[in-house]
């Protein structure tokens, strides 16, 4: 039997993982970096409907994020299946990117993505290079505010694919866990998206998908003329609809026509993990004119 049939299949994991960890501490530190550097060029493939993607193994959280892709937030992935031909799509707040790479992969999107931590955005761009999808994925690493600003992100550079925030104290997540604080803060630009569009001359986004702790109804306040537009169709947000933040967004978003048109649950089908606005009133205007065009 080989060593590693041995380790695969006599060995529970955490034995596994100790052992594994010994023979890398064992090591030369020169000879220890060219083998975690191999390690690296070993990323994790996940299959969806669009084909398989490839997510850097930089971790526990990588791997976490990569693994459950198909599971964690179905109705995330149903939302972008959804999502009309040509359409663009901005995702603020991209993390390692798991539903940038997903949109992306349908070939059919022009694909934004924003990131202000300076250890997840490696890892996005990373995933396009490794999906070979730089020139369908747009990274940016930057944040969105009420203002153009600079602030500080508290952060660990040392935990890839964690959730940041720019609070002081983190509020809670959705089902009300809380969210871990970190002490270590890393400066982060900060624009307004209305500013950002009008400054670099970019085309408005078609679908919205906002997941930034704490700071959503800044980012909205900011988007004011954005979300106006008849082009924008729709934004999803990670808030609870019947907490503090939840009752926030939503007033803030029904002046410009906004209303809750579906609600993601997490994969335990129990708790409410996003909201997805859009404008039925103008999506019914839509589908008049265009029938009275095909009419005429």
């Amino acid at each position: 039997m080989s060593l590693l049939s041995f380790l695969r299949h006599r060995l529970a994991p955490s034995r596994r993982r100790r052992f594994a960890l010994g023979l890398l501490r064992g090591l030369p530190a020169r000879e220890r970096a060219i083998a975690v550097e191999r390690l690296l060029d070993q990323p994790v493939t996940v299959d969806t409907r669009h084909g398989p993607i490839r997510f850097l193994n930089h971790g526990r959280g990588c791997s976490k994020r990569a693994l459950s892709l198909p599971t964690k937030e179905p109705d995330s992935l149903t939302w972008i299946d959804g999502m009309a031909p040509g359409s663009i799509f901005w995702d603020i707040g991209a993390n390692v990117g798991v539903l940038a790479l997903y949109a992306a992969r349908r070939g059919d999107l022009e694909v934004w993505a924003f990131e202000p931590a300076a250890v997840n955005f490696y890892s996005l761009a990373a995933n396009c290079e490794l999906n070979e999808l730089p020139a369908s994925v747009r990274c940016l690493q930057l944040g969105f505010g009420a203002e153009n600003a600079l602030a500080d992100l508290h952060v660990s550079q040392l935990r890839p694919a964690c959730s940041f925030t720019f609070r002081e104290k983190p509020d809670g997540g959705p089902g009300g866990k809380q969210r871990k604080h970190y002490p270590y803060r890393q400066a982060v630009e900060i624009w307004a998206v209305d500013d950002f569009i009008d400054r670099h001359g970019l085309d408005c986004p078609n679908y919205l998908k906002i997941d930034v702790p704490g700071m959503t109804p800044e980012i909205l306040a900011g988007a004011r003329r954005t979300l106006a537009r008849p082009e924008l169709r729709e934004v999803q947000i990670e808030v609870r609809e019947q907490g503090p933040g939840g009752r926030r967004v939503t007033a803030m978003l029904a002046p410009l026509g906004f209303e809750v048109v579906r609600r993601h649950r997490k994969r335990d089908g129990i708790t409410q993990g996003d909201l997805v606005f859009a404008k039925p009133r103008q999506r019914r205007a839509e589908a008049m004119r265009r029938y009275s065009d095909a009419a005429d």
